[in-house]
């Protein structure tokens, strides 16, 4: 009975999102800028009388150009004061439509900032993040995936206030629905996902890892993986590597292993939900019996199709990570698009492709040449962008933003009728320029991936320093090599490392070449270093759902924390 409520709750998310997909497919890529348009005059309309729209004159904008005009470009910190009246209760303050929620982001650098989720921008995530996704499935997938559940590795916690908003992550919100009991959208979210409510919406002290990899290695019948960003699923794997005996055993004997954390409440309530499954437990035993060395996803999944989530450009080392040590051949890549706490931008343009779709229905964008910097008269509409340039994002939604300063740059790859193809490049606030030398992430990924496949080291994890004490100035590269180690000595890595970052920027080479940069230092990192941040991060009350690897060092916490971990 089970499986059958999973395959008709699959099969309903399939149909009812097909058309959806097809329609973005086939028709809205066709008119653009109509929808553009559309989607930014009524938002004028439906604002006029909020406080920002009295601000800005609202009623006497009726076209796009009129908008541009009269609306600067803002960063969030234009925006703070108004969105703490906000999350105080305040109503027509930045929007007019309403919302009982405000989404955190991870915080992981300073403080976190706090984004309304309005009504009518959930509409918009569930037309092109659920919809969507599940139309593309349905096309372009076996349709084998409809047959088993989803291992959701989401969590996070929100806290209702007195006024009656939900501040925390939009994760926990949604997996709000699970405590609804017997109500047929909860029922239907557990047909589906595989974890617990106890590890969506984690107690404090309690170890999500064990939980979520404990439910999902129960279901045989896994066919999907859904998660936020892929470094967080390679970790989750790597648990599951170094604890698969005790995860078996539990397993076997419908136990709890005494060193797992949790709150004493927490255990009992899973326990209510887990019984002795030794049949189950002897395919886990044989599908490890190869040992660690070999992929193991499709022997303990043997129906698994696909992982879902942002795994590509800066998180490419996890999804390589991820397929070679974890999965594999036949598991697809479905990589999300280009998404964020302040809202949605573009949507997959496919399967095991990095290119995304713009979502011209979703939020009203220009885009900022990169190399414009913060001369904002360059900012072009979506009709005018041009194939292989990167852009800043700059946007208009649902939530009360209002040309929005993303510090999100992507790069245009081609289109699709009249709508633009793009891929995330990087963040344009984390840069290292040290000397004006700009090297972005991007070109740090590139660079470390490229030393280690030179060398044929398996590259875990990497972050680099911005040393600006030393005259002249350094980067200092951390390298997280897999327990194997790097087999070879720190002056070849060095050297090799800093060939391929002259190649991946050459601003770099041209700063070493004229005295302003010296070479790069590089230096080992232990085993699981960057496990190790995560799990501090968790510890201090990061949203593990929305934590990034931390590739370019920004403060003297991180600082400290990697220095100290170094290999001697």
């Amino acid at each position: 009975m089970k499986n059958d409520l999973t395959l008709m709750a699959n099969k309903q998310s399939a149909e009812a999102g097909r058309g959806v997909y097809l329609n973005v497919l086939n028709e809205e890529t066709k008119i653009p800028m109509k929808l553009q348009e559309q989607f930014l005059m009524q938002l004028i309309r439906d604002n006029e009388n909020t406080e920002f729209g009295k601000k800005y004159g609202f009623s006497d904008i009726h076209s796009m150009e009129e908008y541009r005009k009269k609306v600067p470009v803002m960063n969030y910190d234009d925006f703070a004061p108004y969105l703490e009246r906000m999350k105080d209760g305040e109503k027509n303050v930045l929007t007019a439509y309403s919302f009982d929620h405000m989404n955190t982001t991870s915080g992981t650098v300073g403080t976190p900032k706090y984004v309304p989720m309005t009504d009518r921008q959930m509409q918009v995530f569930m037309k092109y993040n659920f919809l969507y996704i599940n139309g593309l499935k349905a096309e372009l997938l076996s349709p084998e995936w409809m047959e088993g559940k989803i291992f959701c590795t989401s969590e996070g916690t929100c806290v209702k206030q007195e006024n009656g908003i939900t501040v925390g992550c939009a994760s926990a919100k949604n997996a709000e629905v699970l405590k609804g009991g017997e109500s047929q959208q909860a029922k239907m979210m557990r047909a589906i996902y595989t974890s617990p409510v106890e590890a969506m919406i984690p107690e404090p002290g309690t170890d999500t890892k064990y939980l979520h990899m404990r439910f999902a290695l129960m279901e045989e019948n896994v066919t999907g993986i859904t998660v936020g960003f892929y470094n967080m699923l390679a970790h989750l794997l790597q648990y599951t590597l170094d604890n698969h005996e005790m995860l078996i055993d539990d397993i076997e004997k419908g136990t709890i292993d005494e060193s797992v954390k949790m709150p004493k409440e927490v255990r009992e309530a899973v326990l209510k939900q887990i019984e002795p499954m030794p049949e189950r437990a002897a395919k886990l035993r044989e599908a490890f019996a190869g040992g660690v060395e070999e992929p193991f996803m499709k022997k303990v999944w043997p129906k698994m199709t696909y992982i879902f989530g942002a795994g590509a450009d800066g998180l490419a080392v996890y999804a390589k990570k991820i397929e070679e040590k974890y999965a594999g051949t036949g598991i697809h890549n479905l990589f999300a698009g280009v998404t964020a706490s302040e809202g949605l931008w573009s949507v997959p343009a496919g399967i095991d492709t990095p290119d995304s779709i713009l979502a011209a229905g979703s939020t009203f964008m220009e885009f900022l040449p990169v190399e414009a910097g913060d001369d904002f008269s360059q900012c072009v509409l979506m009709d005018q962008v041009e194939e292989g340039k990167i852009y800043e994002l700059i946007i208009t939604n649902l939530n009360g933003f209002y040309r929005y300063r993303m510090s999100d740059a992507v790069k245009v790859t081609g289109f699709i009728h009249e709508t633009p193809l793009v891929q995330f490049m990087y963040r344009v606030n984390k840069t290292i320029s040290v000397a004006l030398e700009k090297t972005t992430e991007l070109a740090l990924d590139q660079t470390v991936e490229r030393a280690a496949k030179e060398l044929g080291f398996y590259l875990s994890d990497y972050c680099v320093y911005p040393d600006v004490d030393s005259e002249p100035g350094k980067y200092i590269f951390l390298i997280e090599p897999d327990e194997k180690g790097v087999g070879v000595d720190k002056e070849t890595l060095r050297k090799c490392i800093y060939k391929h970052l002259c190649e991946a920027n050459p601003r770099y080479l041209y700063a070493v070449e004229h005295g302003q940069l010296s070479e790069p230092d590089v230096e080992v990192l232990q085993p699981e270093t960057g496990i190790l941040y995560r799990e501090m991060m968790i510890y201090k009350g990061a949203n593990p759902s929305q934590l990034k690897p931390v590739h370019i060092i920004m403060n003297e916490r991180q600082k400290a924390f990697f220095f100290a971990l170094i290999e001697e």
